[in-house]
């Protein structure tokens, strides 16, 4: 009798195998016989991730383009697409966009693809893809996926992105108006681009445009991180609004206050929203300040519905522009409209949003707190300001650390009439100076005594060391 193989067996078991290989593995099972490469082909091209370290050495986007235009059978396996990469950096300034190597010969059946696509900005596209630009060859690599259903995009191929932006208003705004995919089964999204003030991008006058908007579209998109830059340029790409009703966890950055109810309207279902403010000098304009308008954060949060169980809000400032220091932050109205969000379970906000940067006895958290909140994260963000001017209007963090302790021993002494939910509360500190950040042996048996009276645990993570101190309190 001859021994079989595990070639022998049937396709269905041989797959559940094949499928735990790696893709060095599945690359050369391709090379084997039929039964092995009509398994390892579909696993080998289900996932393409590249990583853009280098000026000098892109991903293959354009080689890969030649192989999906020609094979289209092979962009139908393409399920999941990475493009990692923060940013390409010379001694701390971003690289002007590298232009990726093309020969004008290689390109007839791309040029081809985008003239039957039927959209008005084919030549456009057509000349960008010529000149070798990043961003139209990742919107034609965009415009073969039929059944994409994870995008994870990152900055340093987003420092253009208007050709990337006006095909996905095509591909989910306009589906069916054009022979480009709408994308019905991408459920999870990560488009992040560059916060803070770029050099590059504003060398080669690139437009602050809100590009990523038309993802809000997507009919069943259940997970999104994306940066939606705030300007006179912000309206929705098309005259009806979006109605992403699947969408339950939403990551904003790059958007500001005064455009920030105009997201929260739209997403009825969402689970956990998370929001980072973001400042420095370079980005300075109408809508980008150095002020934290709280009421316009009250007003947008008001429009979250009533599925929201978790919240986490951050704020960040930089050195952009032509300055040299860290700038100063005025902050202007209130969050206490925060408290009726009852059913938010777990918090995390910047102390200084809540009581401010001068150290104030008067504040108390427990005013602005969720009723049935459970973990609360307090952060010191924004605690790092070096304002040479010393503006009145733009006060120093000074809260010390025997303050803060104050504001948590007049919230716990009666936690259970306001918070009768809550379990926990973490600190995040940083730069300690004197009295400041420094939670020293003293202050941490205070917090723990707090702590063992009021039956909530208290943890301290220390930011600027990367040491989580997790105290069992």
């Amino acid at each position: 009798m001859r021994s079989k193989t595990i070639a022998h067996c049937p396709l269905d078991i041989l797959y559940l195998v094949v499928k735990l290989l790696s893709p060095d593995e599945w690359r050369t099972l391709c090379l084997v016989n039929r039964n092995f490469h009509a398994i390892a082909e579909p696993l080998l091209y289900s996932k393409i991730q590249w990583s853009w370290q280098h000026k000098k050495r892109p991903p293959p986007i354009l080689q890969f383009l030649q192989t999906i235009i020609s094979r289209p059978e092979l962009a139908v396996h393409v399920t999941n697409i990475q493009l990692e990469g923060k940013y390409l950096s010379n001694n701390g300034n971003t690289y002007s966009i590298p232009l990726i190597p093309v020969s004008g010969a290689e390109l007839d059946k791309e040029i081809e693809f985008i003239q039957r696509s039927g959209v008005s900005y084919s030549d456009v596209w057509i000349q960008e893809l010529r000149k070798g630009v990043t961003d139209a060859a990742v919107a034609l690599l965009l415009a073969q996926l039929l059944n994409l259903r994870r995008l994870v995009h990152e900055s340093v191929f987003l420092q253009r992105s208007t050709l990337i932006g006006m095909v996905l208003r095509s591909t989910i705004c306009e589906s069916g108006k054009y022979r480009l995919p709408s994308f019905p089964h991408l459920r999870h999204v990560s488009v992040l681009s560059q916060v803070w003030w770029d050099r590059a991008r504003e060398a080669e006058n690139v437009q602050n445009t809100p590009d990523f908007l038309p993802l809000f579209y997507l009919r069943n998109v259940e997970c999104m991180s994306v940066s939606i830059k705030s300007s006179a340029a912000f309206e929705w790409p098309v005259a009806y609004l979006p109605e992403p009703s699947r969408l339950t966890s939403l990551h904003l950055t790059s958007v500001r206050e005064a455009h920030l109810s105009d997201m929260l309207q739209v997403t009825k279902n969402l689970r956990k929203l998370s929001w980072e403010w973001y400042y420095d000098y370079g980005l300075d304009d109408e809508f980008n300040k150095p002020i934290v308008y709280l009421d316009h954060i009250d007003s947008a949060l008001s429009h979250v519905p009533p599925t929201l169980r978790e919240l986490n809000i951050s704020a960040d400032i930089g050195i952009g522009g032509n300055d040299c220091w860290y700038p100063g932050v005025s902050i202007k109205g209130s969050l206490h409209k925060m408290a009726d969000l009852h059913h938010v379970k777990r918090l995390q906000i910047p102390l200084a949003f809540l009581v401010g940067f001068v150290q104030d006895t008067t504040k108390q958290l427990q005013d602005m707190m969720p009723r049935n909140i459970e973990f609360v994260t307090l952060t010191y963000d924004l605690c790092i300001q070096e304002d040479p001017q010393r503006r009145p209007d733009m006060p120093e963090w000074d809260w010390e650390d025997s303050g803060v302790l104050g504001l948590l021993q007049s919230w716990l002494g009666f936690w259970k009439s306001c918070t009768p939910c809550l379990c926990g509360i973490l600190l995040i500190v940083e730069s300690p100076e004197e009295h400041i950040g420094v939670w020293d042996s003293d202050m941490i048996r205070r917090l723990s005594d707090l702590s063992i009276r009021s039956g909530i645990q208290i943890d301290i993570e220390r930011r600027e060391i990367l040491d989580y101190l997790n105290l069992i309190l």
